[in-house]
Formats: structure tokens, C-alpha cells, sequence
């Protein structure tokens, strides 16, 4: 299963859920968030056992970036239960992602 995309209005659904959820905030002109797509993807399917990941688009649904005072695109944050449980930001390597979804797993 690929990242799914996720809305203002359904984020809160989906970082609710039981388990480890990564919320990617990105935007279409965002050369690094293009980069790291096909990385999520990846991850997502490899890993769909223990991890949803979902891509939220700061241009349209702003509301979460603005609360999280999200400054750099791309920003990748880790929720457990509802509650913040990691940060990357920017574009880092599959190993690297990889590597933090194993510690928080």
C-alpha cells in the first residue's frame, strides 16, 4: 500500500489511529518532497504491517503546519496514539527513515 494523502479535515483521523503513523507536510513546488515520494512508497508497502504513512499538502491544508510551526519542507512527523513520538526533517536517505521507524516501532 502507498502513502495515502490526508487533509485538514481527516488528518486527525488518521494520527488518531492505534500505532505508528508518519504525516509527511509537503507542497508541489518542493523539489525535496518529489525526491522523497517514491521513498514513502516504498517505505509504505515494506512496512505496512507496522506503519501508515500519509502526505499532507501545506498549500491546500495548512492547519496542522501552522500549529506545528512547521518552517522546512520536507517535515516527516512520527505519531503514536495521537501523540507526537519523532521528527525528521528535510530529505534524508531510505536507510535513515528506515532506521527511525525501527526505533519507534
Amino acid at each position: 500500500m502507498k502513502a495515502g494523502h490526508v487533509t485538514d479535515q481527516t488528518v486527525q483521523a488518521a494520527i488518531g489511529q492505534e500505532g505508528l503513523v508518519l504525516v509527511e507536510f509537503w507542497a508541489p513546488w518542493c523539489p525535496l518532497c518529489k525526491q522523497l515520494d517514491p521513498i514513502l512508497d516504498q517505505l509504505a508497502e515494506e512496512n505496512e504491517h507496522r506503519l501508515k504513512i500519509v502526505k499532507l499538502n501545506v498549500e491546500t491544508d495548512s492547519v496542522l503546519s501552522t500549529e506545528l510551526i512547521v518552517m522546512s519542507l520536507p517535515a516527516m512527523f512520527f505519531y503514536r496514539n495521537g501523540e507526537i513520538v519523532g521528527t525528521v526533517t528535510g530529505f534524508v536517505p531510505k536507510p535513515t527513515l528506515q532506521s527511525a521507524i525501527d526505533q519507534l516501532s
